[in-house]
């Protein structure tokens, strides 16, 4: 709300926070990815429009705006341009050196106050075993592209101009796709599902009263292949259909599907990489104030929420008083 104030209700306000670089005061840190720059953006159909508004993908100090020379003529910007923002991001801010791209992790441990993270790091393709280590000040941080592919690869013969055989027909219009969400990725793969004349059967967690985003998905307007389920969550699937329970499990539904398409946002967790997952409070590991999460391993799960969770994280550390500690990493 302090960066885009009322975004969410369409307002285009100008932000309550001003963003200066202080170099003097910089946490010293690394980035480790299992992919290059630009994360999972790079992954994605490069033609397919993101639903967020192209200033919902501001990075501070150094704006889509100012990245393009003066606002965007279209509010959605095709995949390839946030991955390429990205990329311009971080040399903007002179940041290259402090990111190791691909580079897979296997295991995080901590021995004594040194933090060591084991893993897999490419450079030309063939992953060879790697080891980081970093010493822990006492506080110190530590899908829309799948469904395109899914529903292109059904084999499709026109055999005259009325008519259509599928050589698959389990994704044919008689089986509707499954979408789960009610965020911005959510109303990407319906419409990419409505323009290709597929049916949707939407599964919304939300209930009426609570949604207040998009005209479809509140009543405002409809589509012959479009189906709300509000206050539903999908509770099981089998080879043959998907069960969703409505009305706080009042109801169930048994619905066929072709596709099922879950779009809660980017899913992380620490079960293959720690040998006890650990927890977090307020993006603080409880048990050890040297260990930190952000982004979708604190439950932030889309790119616009990772500010805030970042500013968080900084307020502890500076709060801790030993900021002298960070210069030895």
């Amino acid at each position: 709300m302090l960066v885009r104030p009322g975004a969410d209700m369409g307002l285009d306000t100008p932000g309550c926070i001003q963003w200066e670089l202080n170099r003097h005061r910089e946490i010293p840190h690394m980035v480790i990815g299992e992919t290059k720059i630009g994360g999972s953006w790079n992954e994605y159909d490069p033609e397919m429009l993101t639903v967020s508004f192209s200033d919902w993908m501001d990075m501070p100090g150094f704006t889509m705006e100012q990245w393009l020379g003066g606002k965007p003529l279209v509010k959605r910007l095709p995949s390839v341009a946030i991955a390429t923002y990205l990329k311009k991001y971080v040399e903007r801010l002179r940041l290259r050196k402090k990111f190791h791209q691909h580079f897979v992790v296997n295991s995080i441990k901590k021995m004594g106050d040194v933090w060591i993270t084991e893993g897999k790091r490419s450079t030309d393709g063939r992953y060879d075993r790697s080891r980081l280590w970093w010493r822990a000040a006492r506080r110190v941080p530590g899908n829309c592209r799948s469904l395109k592919e899914k529903l292109d690869s059904t084999k499709k013969t026109v055999i005259d101009d009325d008519q259509e055989h599928y050589d698959t027909p389990s994704t044919s219009a008689s089986a509707p796709v499954i979408v789960v969400g009610d965020g911005v990725s959510s109303v990407d793969c319906v419409r990419h599902c409505l323009e290709r004349d597929i049916p949707v059967i939407h599964v919304i967690r939300r209930n009426l009263r609570e949604l207040r985003i998009y005209r479809m998905m509140i009543g405002r307007s409809a589509h012959k292949n479009y189906q709300r389920l509000l206050d539903a969550n999908v509770s099981a699937i089998s080879k043959c259909h998907v069960e969703i329970t409505t009305g706080g499990g009042r109801e169930i539904i048994e619905s066929p599907y072709s596709t099922v398409a879950v779009c809660i946002g980017r899913e992380s967790h620490f079960s293959t990489v720690f040998e006890t997952p650990p927890t977090f409070l307020d993006y603080r590991n409880p048990q050890d104030e040297t260990m930190f999460a952000i982004g979708s391993y604190a439950g932030d799960h889309f790119v616009r929420f990772l500010v805030g969770g970042c500013l968080r994280v900084a307020q502890h550390i500076y709060a801790g008083g030993n900021n002298n500690n960070l210069n030895k990493f």
